[in-house]
């Protein structure tokens, strides 16, 4: 059974109930007991905003750190495909290709950009909208829409767009170039994409998702260093206009957590 995708640590708790009040789809509730706040896995949509108005960092999201761990030690062939947005995230590295190289010395055999992907679906998206026939579409890239719509607005899941995200749409790219045995690993800044890669098999799979912090406890586990290491590329197929791409709201560092209330 997978654990809730967010859980409340209640000895770290405050019980300033900021999670109750920021939350847009009442997904947390109060005991009347204890006092302390509670998730309800079946009202939440994954946004992340209890995450984010948590002053205390009594929430925590479900970690994939032992799990992609596991992947890079099977010794297999590995591919981490990386959001767009690590640009903006990992703003004290100075050249990207460092980075790539960084993530190469975890033990993944493939680097790929999600911006192919992003430019893959941007063409798919293209040509609905200009023969939509009449039908009103919700783009349908961000996990914790598609979760909102199904559990609020049943109604309209069959106006939700027939596309794929570009983390998706990357996989598949991913396993037709290297092959279906290639294990594939998201790494991007939207912890809900934990809960959008369960909806995959076969070649649309994401074996794990590794949220920016996760990946910065993997460098400081491994003591990889930007100093210490050589350029490397991304591997192809290269990402165009899809390097703009933002995919999701970044996670908050502990400074970010302290100071603002969403």
């Amino acid at each position: 059974m997978i654990e809730p995708l967010f859980q409340i640590n209640q000895k770290d708790c405050i019980r300033c109930y900021a999670c109750v009040r920021i939350c847009p789809v009442k997904a947390i509730r109060v005991d009347a007991k204890t006092e302390f706040p509670s998730i309800l896995p079946e009202r939440c949509i994954g946004c992340g905003s209890c995450f984010r108005a948590c002053s205390p960092a009594a929430i925590n999201y479900r970690s994939s750190v032992e799990e992609t761990k596991s992947l890079l030690k099977s010794g297999g062939k590995i591919a981490a495909i990386c959001d767009p947005t690590i640009s903006g995230e990992f703003s004290d590295i100075t050249d990207y290709r460092k980075f790539v190289e960084m993530i190469r010395h975890l033990g993944f055999t493939y680097v790929n950009e999600v911006s192919f992907g992003v430019d893959l679906v941007a063409e798919q998206y293209k040509k609905l909208l200009e023969d939509f026939h009449g039908k009103y579409y919700l783009m349908a890239n961000c996990p914790a829409v598609v979760s909102f719509i199904e559990k609020f607005y049943p109604e309209l899941i069959n106006n939700l767009s027939p596309i794929v995200s570009p983390m998706i749409a990357t996989a598949r790219t991913v396993r037709k170039k290297y092959g279906n045995d290639v294990k594939v690993v998201f790494i991007g800044p939207c912890i809900a994409t934990k809960d959008e890669a369960l909806r995959f098999d076969g070649v649309s799979k994401i074996d794990s998702v590794l949220t920016f912090t996760e990946l910065r406890q993997l460098f400081d586990e491994f003591n990889i260093r930007e100093s210490q290491l050589e350029f490397s590329e991304f591997d192809p197929p290269f990402g165009n206009k899809g390097s703009l791409y933002t995919g999701g709201r970044p996670e908050p560092g502990p400074a970010d957590r302290q100071d603002h209330y969403y």
